[in-house]
């Protein structure tokens, strides 16, 4: 089964399109959802599900689907274009389009990733549209963090959570055990991860870091080696915060309950060398370094001040 087909099946999907039948489905609506892999096809089923009655044909492999994937549909509009986050002109562009008729299909509809990552001028730009929407016009959101999202946005959108499956459910689909602890119940992730080739590499070196990294001199022999994965940061960063998590189980005498299985006995191996200061401050570390990468920080500075770091709190949080 396909991801397209796997999403359909979910409960949120098949309540949008009860609500589709009997007529109550909002005009603006926010799926909240913690993984982009999951969340955009969900936006693109959800599309697509509104503009034609026989969406149930379609899924990933689809000229309709690959259309808006790539941008190119004349009456479904993806948003950001070309960067990370919508910009004051994006949402300029959609008030204006907004209020131009569709070509071809029977709505206008605009699916607006991230809007969580937008600045509030961008958001704000938005309000009045989705507040008064013209007739047979649509919008689609997606969040992770509903909390950074302004609440005068919030207050126009019908919320709809996009809830991660449970093991036993992502296991029909997937037998990578790597991927399915670290897509955390999301299929779309999941899936993903499935399909990375270096995804035990990138897990071995995270955990190394706790492992092996013991004194400044080998500082730059872990950075050269963060920076050849650096594809891969946002799943490096995961993992140790994992790790961190299945310490602190294990100190608590939880380690039935770690979730990095196949790295439970080295960990257990290491959990003496870190207090439970040590890891609580190597947690902000790793929210400091994920802050920097999003802002384009120098990368290699980065990642040297980051290691670094954690030798300092290691030592000092004794």
């Amino acid at each position: 089964m396909n991801l397209a087909e796997i999403i359909k099946s979910q409960e949120f999907f098949k309540n949008l399109i009860q609500k589709k039948q009997e007529g109550t489905i909002s005009n603006a609506l926010m799926f909240l959802c913690e993984d982009e892999y999951t969340s955009k096809p969900a936006l693109i089923l959800s599309a697509l599900m509104l503009q034609y009655k026989t969406f149930e044909l379609f899924n990933e492999n689809s000229a309709e689907f690959k259309k808006l994937e790539q941008g190119t549909d004349l009456d479904i509009k993806v948003y950001p274009k070309n960067q990370l986050k919508l910009l004051v002109g994006d949402s300029n562009e959609i008030v204006s389009e907004a209020y131009i008729k569709p070509v071809n299909l029977p709505y206008k509809i605009f699916i607006i990733h991230n809007i969580d990552k937008s600045t509030d001028e961008a958001q704000n730009k938005l309000l009045k549209v989705l507040e008064e929407p013209p007739q047979n016009v649509y919008f689609l959101l997606s969040a992770k963090s509903f909390e950074r999202v302004l609440p005068t946005i919030r207050s126009r959108c019908e919320r709809i959570r996009v809830f991660p499956m449970s093991q036993e459910e992502i296991g029909r689909y997937v037998q990578d055990d790597l991927a399915k602890i670290l897509g955390r119940g999301y299929i779309g992730k999941t899936l993903e991860l499935a399909k990375n080739e270096e995804l035990k590499q990138i897990s071995n070196f995270a955990v190394s870091i706790f492992a092996e990294l013991k004194g400044s001199k080998q500082v730059l022999k872990f950075s050269k080696r963060f920076l050849e994965l650096k594809d891969n940061l946002d799943l490096i960063l995961e993992v140790l915060t994992l790790c961190i998590e299945d310490i602190l189980k294990i100190k608590c005498e939880s380690e039935n309950l770690c979730r990095l299985v196949p790295f439970k006995e080295a960990l257990k191996d290491i959990e003496q060398e870190y207090s439970v200061e040590a890891l609580c401050e190597i947690s902000k570390l790793i929210s400091n370094l994920r802050e920097k990468i999003e802002f384009n920080a120098n990368l290699t500075i980065a990642i040297d001040n980051f290691l670094l770091k954690i030798l300092e709190v290691k030592y000092l949080c004794k």
